[in-house]
């Protein structure tokens, strides 16, 4: 028996190459377009949003791996901060993934190899051409600085000048969020933190940071805006945990479906409180919801952000299939014996048999 872990059928094909994607090389952030050359992040991210009184703390915490001198995160927001990025506690994510963890159920299959059964298969604006610094800062080892641009061009000015590199297909993911009149984050690694540029691989945050919305945001378009040029795809796979007053649940506007799962949805309990980092009080409610998508670093996704919205809570824990694969069935005929050892045991007594021939005559 040979087990592994796979998530639901209707997921499994939306989750499954997270890992080929990372290994090559394509660049990924959480809700960021990043610069520089040969910079990898892993492409399944955590993010927590904690939505209250039509105020969100969006909290991330990218892994990085490359030049220090080369690494830049450029995060749109729908308003001017209300808190400026700080750094927050790890066990937050161990928390709200446990309390989170779905049901496992076991499943077991048939091995798939050849000559046993089927085998799987892997399948620019108006307006003053103005960029105004709103606001600046420096958080663990990223220095920050917030961005109000009038223009896309505007924008693009301020990055070049700033020395972040950007593609050129990035600009229609930049005016979406222009035209919207949303504010820019822009982060690099503070080179106080990393003297004369070396290389690092390290996690970012986590950095939590806060803004005023009246709906809950997850900007996903900006992760099409990344600085690679290669023209090649990128899996995506987040995980959102929602945090919210405990008469609401964090929600896909648009439904539910393959690439938008739900996964839980439960009230936090005062021995929780502790481990989740001031981001949450006794009977507010926990939601964990799976996303996924492709976009193209040549061609930058022309769709909207996913859509988030809250619902009536209602508990809820989805159950996560794991697949245990029976490879007997290849092995083992039904009488416990296998088709080939029976052939080699035929075998070996027409030799015996034919050696007992020739001595007989």
């Amino acid at each position: 028996m040979k087990p592994a872990v796979k998530p639901a059928v209707k997921c499994m094909l939306a989750f499954a190459g997270s890992a080929a994607v990372l290994l090559a090389g394509s660049t990924a952030f959480p809700c960021g377009a990043p610069f520089g050359k040969g910079v990898k992040v892993d492409p399944h991210q955590d993010i927590i949003v904690v939505w209250k009184d039509n105020v969100e703390t969006y909290v991330f915490q990218p892994i990085f791996c490359g030049t220090a001198t080369d690494f830049g995160l450029i995060l749109p927001v729908p308003a001017s901060l209300s808190q400026k990025p700080t750094l927050t506690d790890q066990q937050a994510f161990a928390t709200a993934a446990a309390l989170s963890e779905p049901t496992k159920r076991q499943v077991v299959q048939p091995s798939g190899s050849v000559g046993c059964g089927a085998s799987g298969s892997a399948s620019n604006t108006g307006g003053m051409d103005t960029t105004t610094v709103v606001a600046s800062g420096q958080v663990g080892f990223l220095d920050w600085t917030e961005l109000e641009a009038d223009t896309t061009a505007a924008l693009t000015d301020w990055l070049t000048a700033s020395s972040y590199p950007y593609s050129s297909a990035a600009a229609s993911v930049f005016s979406y969020y222009v035209t919207k009149g949303w504010h820019f984050i822009a982060f690099r690694i503070s080179q106080d933190a990393a003297p004369g540029g070396g290389e690092i691989c390290r996690a970012l945050g986590p950095v939590a940071l806060s803004f005023p919305t009246p709906v809950p945001v997850v900007p996903s378009r900006m992760a099409s805006a990344g600085s690679s040029s290669g023209g090649g795809y990128s899996q995506f796979s987040w995980r959102i945990f929602g945090i919210t007053h405990g008469d609401v649940e964090l929600a896909f506007a648009d439904g539910a479906d393959s690439s938008r799962v739900r996964w839980y949805s439960g009230a936090i309990q005062a021995g929780d409180v502790p481990s989740l980092s001031g981001l949450a009080q006794a009977g507010d409610r926990l939601t964990r919801l799976a996303l996924t998508f492709v976009v193209s670093s040549s061609n930058p996704s022309s769709d909207p952000d996913v859509g988030l919205t809250t619902a009536t809570p209602q508990d809820y824990r989805g159950t996560e299939d794991v697949y245990v694969y029976d490879d007997s069935a290849c092995s083992v005929g039904r009488s416990g014996r296998s088709p080939y050892s029976v052939l080699l045991t035929m075998s070996g007594l027409a030799l015996v048999g034919l050696w007992c021939w020739r001595r007989w005559r």
